[in-house]
């Protein structure tokens, strides 16, 4: 335990451990040497306990996750933190582990001399569009062109506005008008 210590204490500053590295020595630590109690092992590293946390949750992706990654130099804590909430709901989760099978695919192939590498930061963004979900559909921009449609009265729904077009020659009567027709169609 004291080695380790020790030697966690020298490899925090260097740069040829990655992230991903550390965490997965973090991790068999806890058990090897704390018994799983992730306090005893903040106060014995002298880190909080949240810090810990974070580590450790990296540690824990899964290895498919992992493999989307150019090299595991470039998994960060940060990519774990920004994916932990779509691994916990578990439609979400299936569709991050296929979208990183798709990615981890494309790296063997970049690796491979079939085209670039995906950066982390478009891997990140990748994973989590696709634990989003599809966006649903906008339904179709709706122009209401049906009572008076000579006169140019439009009315189009966009980002949750509604414009309302009419000719600057158009009757007051015929204004009401299609302002009651939308009224009523939006009552529907």
């Amino acid at each position: 335990q004291e080695a380790f210590r020790l030697s966690d204490i020298e490899n925090r500053d260097r740069e040829d451990i990655s992230d991903y590295e550390r965490a997965r020595d973090y991790a068999l630590a806890l058990e090897t040497y704390y018994g799983g109690l992730q306090k005893a092992m903040a106060e014995r590293l002298e880190v909080s306990e949240a810090w810990l946390s974070r580590y450790l949750q990296l540690a824990r992706l899964p290895d498919g996750l992992v493999a989307a990654f150019a090299s595991v130099r470039e998994v960060k804590e940060l990519h774990a933190r920004a994916l932990k909430p779509l691994l916990a709901n578990p439609k979400a989760r299936e569709r991050v582990l296929m979208a990183a099978a798709v990615i981890a695919a494309e790296q063997a192939a970049a690796r491979e001399g079939q085209g670039a590498m995906i950066s982390a930061a478009q891997v990140t963004t990748r994973l989590k569009s696709a634990g989003q979900g599809p966006r649903p559909s906008r339904p179709a921009e709706r122009v209401s062109r049906q009572v008076f449609e000579e006169s140019g009265v439009s009315v189009r729904r966009k980002s949750g506005k509604v414009t309302l077009e009419f000719s600057e020659t158009l009757s007051t009567d015929a204004l009401r008008a299609a302002f009651d027709r939308f009224l009523a169609e939006r009552r529907e």
